[in-house]
Parts: C-alpha cells; structure tokens; sequence
C-alpha cells in the first residue's frame, strides 16, 4: 500500500483537495482520470470522513454510513463511481418488502422499495385518507422523474410540465404541504418517519429534500459489503492508480489566496511539519463555515458572502451508541431492516429538545443493525453476537452534556465525570427506547460506546458536529444553498451543505460538480446519462 502518511514527492499540484470525505475523494478521483495531478488531505487517520469505520477489540463499526439508496447495477451510486474510475462496491440490498420499519405505540408500517408499493401500503394502513396519499405519492414521483431526467430542451419542458405539483411547492415545508393532504397526526409522523436521513420535523424540513431522500431510498436501499470504508477505499485506491496522492494526519491551515485567486494550500503535517503546496484549484470538502471564514478568511471574500455564511443554521447533531450483543438476531429470525422506534406521533417535540439544547426523555431510536445487513462480514461481531447502533438528534451544545466550549476546544471534557455521566444517561434513554423493538436488549448488551455531537466534530472538524452540513429548511434548499464555483477564483466547494444535500450518494454528486465546475465539462450530464466513454 502506498505511503499516504509520510510521503509528499512534489510540492505543486494542478488541484488540492482539502477533505477526504466521500464528496472530497470523489472529485479528486474525477481529476486524477481527466490527468491532473492531484494532492488531497485530510487530518484523520484514514480517508472516508463520514464513511470509515473503527475497531474495538472483536467489534467492527461504522461511523456514518447505515444504508444507501439507489445503489441497483445502473443506480447513481455505482454510476459515479465507475466514472471516477473507482473498481465496483458489491451492494446488499435490505430486505425490499421492509427496508425501514415505522414503530409507534398502535402501529407497526414497513416501508418498501417503490412508489407503488409504498402508496398501497399507506393506503392500507390509512384508508380513508386515500386522496391525500395519492397526492402525496405523486409529489414523490413528480420529484424523482425532474432528478433522473437528462434529454433535450423538449424532454425538459415535457417534464416541467408533468411536474407541476413538484415545482410549485418545491420551496416549502413538509408540514405546509401535508396540510393539503391530511390532518390525520399519525399518517403525517409516518411521512415523516425517516426524518432522521435529514434531521428536521415537519414543521421545518425543506419539502424538496423530504421528497429526494425518500425517493432516493424508494429505489431500493442498500449496504455496502465490507462495511462503509469500501466505498471509500476504492474512491483512494482510484485517485492513486490515475496518479493522484493523498496525505493523511495532515490538516490544512490555510487556503492560500493572492490577487482574488487560490494559488495553494498550507498544511500542518503530523509527519512532515508545516509546508505549502501550490495549485491553481483548491476543492474544499471541509465544513462549509469552516472553509469560508477559517481557512479562506473574510478579508477574501465580499461581506454580504461572510454575512451569509454566519448565518448559515447548521443541521442538528446526532449521538450514537454502538452496541455489540451477546445473541445473534439473525438466527433469532429478524428481518433486515432499519428500526425506527418513536413514543408517539409528536416529531415536532423531538427535534424542539434537540435545538434548545435538552435532551428529550423519550427520544425516537433509530436501530442499524450491522449484522444484519454484512452477515458473512467476520470483524463485525464475534461469532453468535450482533453489532448494532442506535441513534437519535442530540444537542450540540457542550453544556447539554456537563462541559464548557473551551473543555471541548481544548479536549480536556472527554474524561471529565459529568460528560461520562451524561453520556451514561443519554446511552440508558436510548436502549430503553430500543427495547420496545428489541425486548431485552439491555440485558444481552456486552459492549457499548457513546459517540457524542463532541466527538464527531473533534474528528470531522464539523460546525456544531453534524454530519448534515447546513441545515435542511426551505430557507437553506434550491438555489439557497451554496454552488460549487466560488467567488475566489479557482476555489471550488463540494460537501453536504451544497445544494446536491448531504448523505453519501448527496456528497458523491458535490464532488461530481465540483471536479466539472474546476474542469468545465458537464460530468453531471455524463453521470446522469450513463455514459462510459472517458476522454481527459
């Protein structure tokens, strides 16, 4: 394996990529194919961000990646990351009859792969409020054909015009639409039953992203064998077989700029020291606040641009308890599925707690199940255990879980008795909830971590620890959110705060912009259109 630690050749590049997320991996790859000589860096260990994994003895879990939509022979996951040159994932498809499953007190609802099947079932469940389902489902489809289309300017005016209801309510809240759909509160939290993918209630969730999440999944929902890392691995191994180079234990300090113009990168290394490389494009797939106003500075950009970015809400953060068990929930006979466990139908109030900074007393669970989705994977569990997360939206704020923002500036919360006490708390709420889908899961529990809104942005670098990027409301969507092209020439953004959304497949397509907008050429027309013919 190539050196990525302690190894620089050259000290100019034609393009450095700030960030080895998925987003960041995938336009350095895109890059290296169309011949240029790449450089990306990250600080952590290895490459992935959001996608690694991490090892606790027997046990083996994934940071960020649950389950990915589209992922069939021909979906936009495998799509892109044949265009990058990257070598094929093999994806496992969650159970199709069932990939997630909706528990409220009174009503279990298994959500399937497709449109169709997934308006009957509603319909089933809920039958006198058939006509708001079809107006629902239609606004879903409406959604989807706008998104996968490609084709001439009549193919795009025809599905304009099939679109109607998609455009015209394209700039609201979920709740606003469902208002004109139905009153009925449980069918309303089982539309909204994945909000987690996007953490925002009804009230505030951006009803285009409601709508491109939940069809993203309606294509099938998938796992990559091997775990989350695959994906980026075969991303790194790309950007180094077209020539590229990554760096990692490496963090960027600066994001050099002269005369309106990037002109390179300054980098810390935990190996190599402090160094400047040179390159005419910088990509950045770090937090957007944090590449504007840190590593970028406002002295080089326009005021109403560092205003905007200050304003810029962050989504809300999750925790997350990782679980190894003492009993195999796979001979136990339990589906594939993801578990989503909600006291009641009030999603509204979840998400207040989290933004207020509390922590709700009976928080929705979402259950992944590792073991379920890579059974034949080995380093998951040991033989006869389960490997399994719960989460839930978590507050940010460092006094939510007894600390200061200077003890997380400087590190020292995370042995402090409060933060582990408060951490055992939120851990207890959490399998209590879990237990509703899981009766005796706390008893069987012989290995549990907690993953905090401070641990994840201690790793990541992420403003409020999220892993969503700015957040996902009407006043944050379409043509809101930040394009990859920058006013500082040469400086192109990619990530899950730009308008593609966040989530692997969303920062897959912030790369794919973001190495077209430095390239100028249209990958995404490519991509969309399967096109396997690369000329640099």
């Amino acid at each position: 394996m190539t050196d990525r630690w302690r190894r620089l050749e050259r000290d100019r590049f034609d393009a450095v990529v700030v960030g080895a997320g998925v987003g960041g991996l995938t336009a350095g790859a895109l890059l290296a194919r169309a011949g240029k000589r790449v450089l990306v860096v990250d600080g952590h260990t290895v490459a992935g961000g959001n996608t690694t994994v991490f090892r606790r003895r027997r046990w083996l879990f994934d940071v960020g990646l649950h389950y990915v939509g589209d992922c069939g022979p021909d979906g936009m996951v495998p799509r892109a990351l044949r265009l990058a040159g990257a070598a094929p994932v093999e994806w496992r498809e969650l159970d199709p009859d069932g990939f997630d499953t909706l528990l409220f007190p009174g009503l279990t609802f298994r959500v399937p792969k497709g449109f169709e099947a997934y308006r009957e079932r509603l319909v089933e469940a809920f039958p006198a409020e058939r006509a708001g389902v079809d107006r629902y489902v239609r606004l879903l489809r409406e959604t989807w054909t706008l998104l996968e289309g490609t084709g001439g300017a009549f193919r795009w005016l025809l599905r304009l015009w099939r679109a109607r209801l998609a455009l015209r309510h394209a700039p609201r809240a979920l709740g606003e639409f469902l208002d004109g759909c139905t009153r009925d509160p449980l069918l309303r939290a089982v539309i909204a039953g994945q909000s987690g993918t996007y953490a925002q209630p009804p009230s505030r969730a951006s009803l285009l992203m409601h709508a491109i999440v939940v069809g993203h999944y309606a294509q099938g929902a998938y796992y990559p064998q091997g775990g989350g890392q695959v994906v980026a691995d075969r991303l790194a191994d790309a950007i180094e077989r077209q020539g590229g180079a990554l760096l990692l234990l490496t963090r960027a300090t600066r994001i050099v700029v002269e005369g309106r113009r990037v002109t390179g990168v300054d980098l810390e290394s935990h190996h190599l020291g402090r160094l400047r490389v040179r390159a005419p494009v910088v990509i950045s797939n770090a937090d957007l606040k944090r590449t504007l106003l840190d590593l970028v500075g406002p002295e080089h950009l326009r005021p109403g641009t560092v205003e905007r970015t200050r304003g810029f809400e962050m989504s809300p953060s999750q925790g997350v308890v990782y679980l190894g068990l003492s009993r195999d929930l796979r001979a136990e006979g339990a589906p594939n599925t993801n578990l989503w466990v909600y006291p009641d139908a009030d999603l509204e109030g979840q998400y207040a707690a989290a933004r207020e900074g509390r922590f709700h007393e009976a928080p929705f669970c979402y259950v992944s199940t590792a073991s379920l989705k890579d059974p034949h994977e080995p380093r998951l569990a040991p033989p006869g255990h389960t490997n399994l997360q719960l989460m839930t939206v978590a507050p940010a704020d460092p006094a939510a879980w007894g600390t200061t923002v200077e003890a997380r500036r400087s590190g020292a919360y995370r042995d402090a008795p409060a933060y582990l006490e408060a951490k055992a708390a939120f851990a207890e709420r959490l399998v209590a909830q879990a237990e509703r889908a899981l009766p005796g899961l706390g008893a069987s529990v012989v290995f549990q971590e907690v993953s905090t809104p401070l641990t994840h942005e201690r790793y990541t670098r992420a403003s409020g620890g999220t892993s969503y990027g700015i957040a996902l409301t009407p006043g944050q969507s379409l043509h809101r959110r930040p394009g990859a092209a920058c006013e500082v020439k040469g400086l192109f953004l990619c990530g899950a705060s730009l308008r593609n959304g966040h989530g692997i497949a969303g920062a897959m397509l912030s790369g794919v912009f973001a190495a077209g907008a430095a390239l100028r050429r249209n990958l995404y027309r490519e991509l969309m259109s399967g096109r396997n013919r690369w000329r640099p």
